[in-house]
Parts: structure tokens; C-alpha cells; sequence
């Protein structure tokens, strides 16, 4: 039997937490909304959390903000805290939009839904006949707190998500009350609002994460594979070897291998800068370290130019890790951990250096490497080359988006999933 033929996709409905730029899916999210509307398709953009940032009004996408609190402000706003288990205005308001579009010509794009939107909408878009389609931006599509990681223990967590094991084990950042809410979360998600098996269509950043949470999505799922927007213009090439700093960009959490980095650093005798803000940051400081807090992206770009190498030393896994792929987008090499996504993305000792998880000393001996300039630059150049060649620009993406949205929706979205009873939206 042929294949359905793929009909262009006239209006995209883009789900997410927040309308501004709170975090990376909404980041996403807000991107490709934006490239959306430059390629003439229509969008309406729902979030429980505004206000909406302007560029989103400035690309004219329909905005459907709730003005709703986060569910990080529910010790001010208490109705947040059940909001966040099952979102009811959201999916009422998922209902009317959806009431006006055309199933063959429209979909779902699901991104952030656990500080605010909760997973129910994703039931709703499926009952109402639309596909859905959602970016694994992070593991909560299984794991209660959204990592597959122990952060009491620092360590990736290898337990089954929601077993008993998983439920019994204090695992989370804050309180253990906090780990019972995200449980809880879990629970209702997976059983009430039937997620993720409401959904079959699941856009991919990496390997790694995919098959981390294979085992959890329905037998069905299809995979997508796509890379984030790297929103880069080209420019020639830096010179990493002119440059004797070190660079940490991003979040400064023990999960993020931050204090191992600045100890192999100093023990390595080389300057390193961590910029970002975090948990550790007053430990950084009390190491001796230089830290510069949040920069803006323009500063940000600029510490990469001056670099002679990123340092990402991630104790999790990631999902994409895209601060390696903006470093080569620059020439700059990096030095990658093992675990995590952004090492499936680098040829050891040709684009960068892979070192092994939590290993200061293995740590060291990539930083041994980068004594000598020819090796730095070269590694650099080979970097800027492979990146280039097939850039994950905004073109190319929203091309493959495009793409990705036209063959989910040619299939049935009437598929049937097995449900228990569902509570009342």
C-alpha cells in the first residue's frame, strides 16, 4: 500500500510552560515559532506563563497566555502547587483552539509542560484527532525529577523511574516532600493523563537521551531526530591558541561537574572562567576561581571567541549540550565528558578531547593537551570545518521541522491508546 502523501502543514500549535525565554525549551520553542512564522505558517503559541517576550508579538504568532504563576511560586500561590498535577484552563484552552483547525493541516508541538502546563493538553490534542509531536528536552517524560540522576549521591541514577526503588530513594535537590510532589506528578502524568503514551511522535536531540528513554515510550513511538537551532552567523574562524583561558559556560550545579573542572584546572596550572551562575558558585569562588555570573549572549559569544578551549564537564547525561556545538561554530575545541550527549557530537583528538565522567585525572590529561598551540589550532579548525559543513541553522531546521510535521500528520492521528479511567478535564 502506498504511503500517505504529505500535505503541507498550515498552523502549528506550539505548547510550553512559558511565552518568554525562561530556560532552553523555551528557548526552542520561541525559535521555532519564530522561524515558523518567517516560512508563512500560521502559529498559536499557548503557555500558562506570560508575559509573552516580544518577539514572539513582532513574528505575529497568536498568543495564548493564561497568566498563570509558576509552579516555583506556589509558596505565593498555593493554587499552583494543584495546577501543576493537572491544568485544567490549559486544556480548556487547548479545546477552543483547536476547535477552529483543520486535523490534516494542523499539529501539536509539545516542549516544556512541568512548571506549569502539566502533560494533560498532549490527552487532549489526541482525543480532538490532532497529532502531537514532543521534544524530549529533558527525561521527565519518565523520571520524576527530570534527570535520571541522584543528586544526593551525585551520580546518574541507573533505578527504574517510578518503581519502588525509585519512590523510596531521596534523590532530589531540595526536600524530600519535594521528591513525594514530583512522584506524585509522575504518577498522574503516566496513569491520568496517559503521558507519554498519548503521544508516538517524539523529536530527538541525541542519541544518548533516546535511548535512555526508549523504555518508556509506547512500543510505537517514532523517532525524530533534530538538532537545536545554533542561531550562529559565520564569521572566519577564532585563533583558540592566542588565548591561555579555560571556559565553563552555563549552569554552575554539582551535576554539571563545575568543581571538577576548576580542581583539574588548577592542578593543570591553566586560568579557567566559569560563566553562569548556580549552586556552586560561592564554592568556585571560595577555590579561587573566576567566576562572571549570567552574561548576556553577546558577552557570552565573546568569552567563547577569547577561549582556548571549552571545558564541559557534565556529570549527567545532557540531551543536546548546545554551548559545544556554539564553541565550534567559533573554531574553539572542547573537552567533553563521556556521559554526556554533546561527546557523540565530537571525534576525539580531532575536534576536541573526550575524558572520562567524573575523573579529575583523566580530566587533566586532556587538558595536558592543550600545552601545545599546533594541536589547539588544529583541533579548532577541524571543529569550525565539521560544524560548517552542515550547519543546524535556522534554514536547515525549519526545513527538517517542516518536514518531520508533514509525514506525523499523513499518518492516522485517530491511533488508539489503552487508557484506564481518566479524570474529568
Amino acid at each position: 500500500m502506498p504511503e500517505p502523501k504529505a500535505q503541507p502543514i498550515e498552523h502549528v500549535v506550539v505548547l510550553n510552560d512559558f511565552c518568554f525565554v525562561q530556560g532552553g525549551a523555551s528557548k526552542v520553542a520561541i525559535d521555532e515559532a519564530i522561524a515558523l512564522r518567517e516560512y508563512g505558517v500560521a502559529v498559536t503559541f499557548l503557555a500558562p506563563v506570560g508575559p509573552p517576550c516580544e518577539a514572539l508579538r513582532d513574528a505575529g504568532a497568536r498568543i495564548v497566555c493564561l497568566d498563570q504563576p509558576e509552579l516555583a511560586d506556589a509558596t505565593r500561590h498555593p493554587s499552583a502547587a494543584l495546577r501543576g498535577l493537572s491544568n485544567r484552563p490549559a486544556s480548556r484552552a487547548l479545546r477552543a483552539v483547536l476547535a477552529g483547525l483543520d486535523p490534516a493541516r494542523s499539529i501539536v508541538h509539545l516542549h516544556g509542560y512541568t512548571k506549569a502546563l502539566t502533560a494533560f493538553p498532549a490527552l487532549v490534542a489526541r482525543e480532538a484527532g490532532f497529532s502531537t509531536v514532543c521534544t524530549l528536552h529533558d527525561f521527565f517524560a519518565a523520571c520524576p525529577n527530570g534527570a535520571f540522576y541522584d543528586y544526593r549521591r551525585d551520580r546518574p541514577c541507573d533505578l527504574t523511574a517510578l518503581s519502588r526503588s525509585c519512590i523510596a530513594t531521596h534523590c532530589d535537590k531540595r526536600h524530600a516532600l519535594h521528591k513525594g510532589y514530583r512522584v506524585a506528578r509522575g504518577m498522574i502524568q503516566r496513569h491520568v493523563a496517559h503521558f507519554p503514551s498519548s503521544v508516538r511522535d517524539f523529536i530527538t536531540l541525541s542519541r544518548r537521551s533516546a535511548a535512555l528513554l526508549a523504555p518508556y515510550l509506547p512500543g510505537d513511538a517514532v523517532f525524530h531526530p533534530l538538532e537545536n537551532i545554533v542561531d550562529i552567523a559565520q564569521r572566519p574562524p577564532a585563533d583558540p591558541a592566542a588565548s591561555h583561558e579555560l571556559l565553563v559556560l552555563g549552569r554552575l550545579d554539582a551535576e554539571k561537574g563545575v568543581l571538577l573542572a576548576a580542581e583539574a584546572a588548577r592542578r593543570a596550572a591553566w586560568p579557567i572562567v566559569f560563566a553562569g551562575d548556580g549552586t556552586q558558585r560561592q564554592a568556585l569562588l571560595n577555590a579561587g576561581a573566576s567566576v562572571t555570573g549570567w552574561l548576556p549572549a553577546d558577552k557570552a559569544q565573546q568569552r567563547i571567541d577569547h577561549a582556548r578551549c571549552l571545558i564541559f564537564p557534565s556529570r549527567w547525561y545532557e540531551t543536546y549540550g548546545l554551548v559545544v556545538a556554539e564553541a565550534a561554530a567559533r573554531g574553539v575545541p572542547a573537552i567533553v565528558s563521556d556521559i554526556s550527549a554533546p561527546a557523540e557530537r565530537l571525534e576525539p583528538g580531532v575536534t576536541g578531547w573526550i575524558f572520562q565522567s567524573g575523573d579529575t585525572d583523566d580530566l587533566i590529561r586532556c587538558m595536558v593537551r592543550l600545552q601545545d598551540d599546533a594541536v589547539v589550532r588544529a583541533a579548532g579548525a577541524a571543529a569550525y570545518r565539521r560544524f560548517w559543513s552542515h550547519p543546524p541553522d535556522r534554514a536547515r531546521h525549519t526545513t527538517e521541522l517542516l518536514s518531520i510535521y508533514a509525514a506525523v500528520v499523513a499518518r492516522d492521528p485517530s491511533r488508539s491508546f489503552s487508557r484506564s479511567a481518566m479524570m474529568p478535564l
